[in-house]
């Protein structure tokens, strides 16, 4: 095979400085700062502005951080969403504008957010709860809005605003006549226009205005006239009672031993983040905040629920290895499929259960299968292929879902399904493409299988053949039968002269491969098999010797992950992690 580098080995006076690499290979960090700078930068302004804001005599400490921490939410809320948005973030990836933000880690940043989002929701609902508690008139009435709104609220916030206790009772007694228009022409309009409509009003300038809650009109009075499930300070206060029980069921849900061991509990408690949002309509006085994250949300649903979401496809399952699985679908029309994309997996029939055995295993696998069927799992997608309309997905067994699929080839070679898709979505390997003809050096790293996303990328260079690639494949596996599955598409791969490839297998398993199929295997070009695990800092020393200045990409365990990272770190690279 005639290869050619795609850079020359530098000489040692060009080697980069420690500092230089160190700077290097934390780009994505610096990056990243920028916008953590304007988001603290705004996290603090809001905090302020809600801690000074003084609205009336019974302002204290309590009210103050209750305020101030709910500025906070707004601000979190209306972000808290954008990483999680699938379509959004696709949109971003394969575009250059992906390129200046914090996309490179989505689901950490959404982590991230809703720890902040539980730490200031519990500091705005208790101090909120103690506020109450110092008002003149009983917790549980002011809580739970047993008085009219208007009568609460000139009782105990705006007591002070009220010139004659007198004020008060004639209030009281209108709202128990029914309101009438008559009685608030000739009773109610002077109390309002002596005491609220100077704050209460579209046009007031007073310090404590609240422009946006008007009285100057018999019908803005009125609203405020409900007490109990029907006024306004029942709707705010036990929609915020409930979504704080909801964060926190969803956060404790969210966290890492939570997922790892009760996945599908994760999956099903987290679908009331969409609840959660309901609520938020209900419980924010003001809502321009998260109108725009509303609608942007609302489009996210409309794609995912109804454009972008295909069911019943025809699917082909067989077997690789004991617990390797190899899926292929029928390619849904409307889907295109392009490299650096995965697809959600949804099987409605993953189980045959008589509805009619009551025996205590079949119930209880009845009820563990309702929550299964509804599941989805992300699975990468290997690229365009010679049949382009076939999807083929490689699933490892190591789950209830998977393991239920792979029970589906017991006594059986090949076994016929229904499957639902959703998707495509662009995952981090998607911006290596996007950005294939500017950036030509590559290491992928992949354990197991963890090679799929990298298979489409490969598949995308032998659409190039005029563009120079240099390019380094790690992978560390246990199966043998892996490395015969990928030899085709390497060995068409190596027949393309602007390629230069390198690839390191490590194998970690018991089995191993007999010398012809090593043979073959050795036909593909420069590979290095290995029977052990790799040592990144020496297999990276090494590549680096070349001269190259790679980017860099990882597929696989969190462990394997992070070791990678030391390693590309030290050399001044910046690695990308495959997550979706």
């Amino acid at each position: 095979m005639n290869q050619s580098p795609s850079t020359q080995i530098a000489d040692s006076n060009s080697a980069v400085s420690s500092t230089g690499r160190w700077l290097s290979g934390r780009r994505l960090w610096f990056k990243n700062i920028p916008w953590l700078c304007l988001i603290l930068g705004l996290a603090v302004y809001q905090f302020w502005i809600g801690f000074k804001y003084d609205s009336n005599d019974t302002t204290n400490i309590y009210l103050q951080l209750s305020r101030a921490s709910s500025y906070v939410l707004l601000l979190v809320l209306v972000v808290l969403w954008l990483p999680v948005m699938r379509n959004g973030l696709s949109v971003l990836r394969r575009s250059w504008i992906g390129e200046w933000l914090p996309i490179e880690n989505a689901n950490d940043l959404h982590r991230w957010l809703g720890h902040i989002c539980i730490l200031f929701s519990l500091v705005h609902g208790s101090q909120y709860l103690l506020y109450l508690n110092t008002l003149n008139e009983p917790f549980m009435e002011v809580l739970f809005a047993e008085q009219p709104d208007l009568v609460r609220s000139m009782q105990t916030t705006m007591y002070e605003f009220v010139s004659e206790d007198e004020s008060i009772d004639v209030m009281a007694q209108w709202i128990a006549d029914g309101a009438s228009q008559q009685g608030y022409e000739e009773h109610i309009r002077p109390i309002m226009k002596e005491d609220c409509t100077k704050c209460h009003s579209t046009t007031s300038t007073q310090t404590y205005a609240i422009q946006w809650m008007p009285l100057t009109k018999y019908g803005d009075v009125v609203s405020l006239t409900s007490a109990g499930v029907e006024s306004r300070q029942f709707r705010i206060n036990v929609s915020g009672l409930l979504m704080l029980v909801l964060f926190i069921v969803v956060w404790v849900s969210s966290l890492a031993w939570m997922r790892h061991r009760f996945h599908h509990h994760f999956q099903q408690l987290h679908l009331l983040g969409y609840l959660l949002g309901l609520l938020a309509l209900l419980h924010i006085p003001s809502l321009e905040w998260i109108v725009a994250p509303v609608v942007v949300l609302a489009i996210e649903l409309l794609l995912s629920k109804r454009v972008k979401t295909y069911r019943g496809h025809p699917a082909r399952l067989s077997a690789i290895s004991d617990d390797l699985l190899r899926l292929e679908i029928r390619r849904p029309e409307a889907m295109q499929i392009r490299a650096g994309h995965f697809v959600d997996l949804r099987i409605p029939g993953l189980f045959d259960i008589d509805p009619t055995d009551d025996d205590p295993t079949a119930k209880e696998l009845r009820r563990k299968s309702t929550v299964l069927c509804r599941e989805w799992h992300p699975f990468s997608l290997t690229g365009s292929r010679n049949a382009p309309d076939k999807l083929v997905l490689k699933i490892r067994a190591m789950g209830d879902w998977t393991n239920a699929l792979r029970d589906k080839l017991k006594n059986h070679d090949e076994y016929q399904l229904d499957v639902d898709i959703r998707g495509p979505y662009a995952s981090p390997i998607s911006h290596a493409v996007t950005h294939s003809k500017r950036r030509k050096d590559w290491v992928m790293v992949a354990g197991g299988i963890g090679i799929t996303p990298f298979l489409s990328l490969l598949r995308e260079l032998k659409q190039q053949p005029d563009e120079p690639y240099h390019l380094h494949l790690v992978w560390v596996l246990r199966e043998p039968a892996l490395m015969l599955w990928i030899r085709p598409l390497l060995q068409r791969l190596c027949e393309h002269s602007n390629v230069r490839c390198h690839w390191h297998f490590y194998f970690t398993g018991e089995g191993m491969l007999s010398e012809t199929e090593k043979d073959q295997l050795q036909q593909i070009g420069e590979l290095q098999i290995q029977r052990s695990r790799p040592d990144w800092p020496a297999l990276f020393e090494q590549i680096a010797a070349t001269g190259i200045r790679p980017s860099c990409y990882v597929c696989g365990p969190d462990a394997m992950a992070k070791q990678v990272k030391k390693a590309c770190r030290k050399q001044g690279w910046v690695l990308h992690k495959e997550e979706f």
